[in-house]
């Protein structure tokens, strides 16, 4: 079940793709569906679209060891990852707010992290920093069910997943691209790398489809970013009840005012403005939007300013055709189209 990689041709679209010095990418995918995890039958097991040099980590993520007590948060890029990160870790430390002023990605590293931007941004290792980390470790990841960790699927560690909505997933990600990854291409280009799966992690629906037909799996908690903005302190309640943590209505109040958006994307701790200003000076590169953080708007529906309607037709038509490709359940149109 070897991972391969496979160089994405030079094309017009694959040029809307790119940014900073990141011009060259790759598919990512097994060679075969795994048979020693019968839960392998529930993957799409979809090629991932990457910058080509994750292929100098692909062999270190494919054996990494995952430990029974690690807690993992896995996501599609720009799906409420960072605010999730937080709930969780506050939840599995006890609501320990003094600890949670150490910055987050000390807290809780990221396992791919160096396959977003070109090897000439400085970064240390995450994977050699993971692998000294003393128990229970919090591991944040992109990568799709079928690229974690193989080890993931044997150990069973807990799991958290969060998925978004499409349209708001999508304008969450061009304003990331823009600003984080100093992508210089159009609003109309990015959305059409979006709708053709080759913004960095896609394809979107199979990444959120895989977790939701493992939802049942007693070490996956599967959330939605809607459910979280509509009722966090029911969610807070549910992801501490997977967690063997009771808390008090007080408690998780509290914890639900520390996570408010107010309250996060001015949290220094928390919005990494601080990544974000070590990548641009880096790179010697500017900001298109200089008070951009990590946590930008935080509302739910926010696409509507600025989709046209034709492009909001266009996300859902492409959502309804992938519903139909992978024989989806119904409900999860409701998660994919708001």
């Amino acid at each position: 079940m070897a991972v391969v990689c496979e160089e994405v041709p030079k094309t017009e679209l694959v040029e809307k793709a790119g940014y900073l010095s990141v011009t060259e990418f790759i598919t990512v995918q097994r060679t075969e569906r795994p048979k020693d995890f019968p839960i392998s039958a529930k993957w799409c097991m979809e090629p991932c679209f990457l910058p080509s040099y994750y292929k100098s980590m692909a062999e270190e993520i494919e054996n990494f060891e995952v430990r029974p007590d690690d807690v993992w948060v896995i996501t599609y890029p720009k799906c409420g990852t960072t605010w999730t990160q937080e709930m969780v870790w506050m939840i599995c430390n006890d609501l320990d707010y003094e600890g949670s002023k150490v910055k987050l990605t000390t807290r809780f590293p990221y396992i791919e992290v160096a396959c977003l931007f070109s090897p000439d941004v400085p970064d240390m290792d995450q994977i050699e920093i993971l692998k000294k980390m003393p128990s229970p470790r919090f591991i944040k990841s992109h990568l799709p069910a079928h690229l974690l960790p193989p080890q993931i699927w044997t150990v069973k560690p807990k799991i958290v997943y969060v998925a978004r909505n499409a349209k708001d997933t999508a304008i969450s990600w061009f304003h990331h691209y823009v600003n984080f990854q100093h992508y210089k291409n159009s609003f109309k280009n990015f959305m059409e790398v979006m709708l053709n799966d080759m913004a960095t992690f896609s394809p979107y629906h199979a990444h959120i489809i895989d977790f939701w037909n493992m939802r049942d799996e007693e070490n996956i908690l599967f959330l939605t970013y809607e459910d979280m903005k509509a009722n966090h302190p029911s969610v807070i309640e549910k992801t501490a009840k997977f967690f063997g943590k009771k808390f008090t209505k007080e408690e998780v109040d509290t914890l639900a005012d520390h996570l408010s958006f107010a309250k996060f994307s001015k949290n220094p701790a928390l919005n990494m403005e601080f990544v974000i200003k070590h990548v641009a000076k880096s790179l010697n590169a500017k900001m298109l939007d200089e008070n951009f953080t990590i946590a930008r708007k935080g509302v739910v529906g926010s696409h509507r300013d600025e989709m046209t309607p034709e492009l909001i037709d266009r996300f859902n038509k492409w959502t309804d055709s992938e519903m139909i490709k992978w024989k989806c359940d119904p409900e999860l149109r409701n998660i994919f189209i708001l």
